[in-house]
């Protein structure tokens, strides 16, 4: 396990040089924006994976949050949306409103806040 966290810095590393040889002049940016939400929140997930096993080894706890902080979830949403990109397919009923931002919602509204 303490491998996997010091090598966690040099995948973030890694993600950000792959990301700096992008070719943004492209049309489409050379799909920098989604390359980065995918390579991103995959290495959050797998921090996300290290924190439970350190806490499960350790017989530690976190201090409970509140419902709408669910990482895990928007996480999943993210990398799933990515997958459905890069595959050419979008999965039907899932329509994403634009607000007129480009920035990623990374705690996307759940429950009464969604409506």
């Amino acid at each position: 396990m303490s491998d996997e966290v010091l090598w966690l810095s040099n995948r973030v590393k890694n993600l950000n040089y792959a990301l700096d040889s992008l070719d943004l002049s492209r049309p489409g940016f050379d799909g920098f924006f989604e390359k980065r939400q995918e390579g991103y929140a995959g290495l959050a997930a797998e921090a996300m994976d290290l924190i439970e096993r350190m806490l499960e080894e350790f017989g530690l706890t976190l201090p409970t949050k509140p419902d709408y902080y669910r990482q895990r979830e928007g996480l999943v949403s993210a990398i799933q949306s990515v997958g459905e990109r890069s595959s050419g397919r979008r999965a039907t009923g899932t329509v994403t409103q634009s607000n007129g931002s480009n920035v990623l919602q990374l705690f996307p509204k759940t429950g009464d806040e969604a409506d």
